[in-house]
This record gives C-alpha cells, sequence and structure tokens, in this order.
C-alpha cells in the first residue's frame, strides 16, 4: 500500500520547536529539507490519521494531550507522552517498517 503526502514548506509553520507537522494530507515542515528519519515520523502520523479516519486521530490526539497536560503540567512532557508521538518517535529510526505496523503501534504505546 502506497501512500504519498503532500509536501509544503513554510516558514511560519510549524512553531519553531518543531521540524513539521502533519494535517492530513499534507506534511508541513519548517526546515531547509526534511531529513528521512523526520519523513518516516510524520508517515506513522499519516497512517495513524488515515486509519482513524482522521477526526478520531486528532480527537484522540487532543485528550491524550490534555490528560498529558494535567497530569506533568508540562506542554513538553505532555506531548511527548501522547501515545502517536510515542510510537512515532519509536517507529521513525527503522527503515522498511510495514504500513499496519506504524497505523496501529500507537496502541502498544498507551499507559
Amino acid at each position: 500500500m502506497s501512500m504519498k503526502p503532500i509536501l509544503i514548506h513554510t516558514h511560519h509553520f510549524p512553531p519553531r520547536d518543531y521540524s513539521a507537522i502533519t494535517l492530513f494530507p499534507f506534511v508541513f515542515y519548517n526546515s531547509p529539507r526534511l531529513t528521512d528519519r523526520d519523513m518516516r515520523h510524520e508517515m506513522v502520523h499519516i497512517w495513524q490519521q488515515l486509519t482513524l479516519l482522521v477526526v478520531f486521530f486528532y480527537l484522540l490526539y487532543f485528550i491524550f494531550w490534555l490528560v498529558g497536560l494535567l497530569r506533568f503540567r508540562s506542554h513538553n512532557l505532555a506531548y511527548r507522552n501522547i501515545p502517536f508521538e510515542r510510537s512515532a518517535y519509536r517507529l521513525e529510526v527503522g527503515t522498511n517498517v510495514h504500513w499496519s505496523t506504524q497505523a496501529f503501534d500507537w496502541l502498544r504505546c498507551l499507559k
């Protein structure tokens, strides 16, 4: 199964602390170019979003972030503990990871 995101280079989005952000089917990035590692990370999010019909991904993402914010009182820790992000950071170092692993690995990252 092949999925190609639409890459958009911008100077003001995403915020400085992030090199890229995926808003299905777009990947916005502010660095001169996306590294292979960054691209793998964003592709994990593409598959997560696709399998959760986009809307449910964002709903769950917001809930996980809000719970993390209340728990850790830190935006960065809340973000880092979102299961979707934990999965993407875990899988970004791999190569040729099957799309179904990318899509559902976040379930392993639930705490």
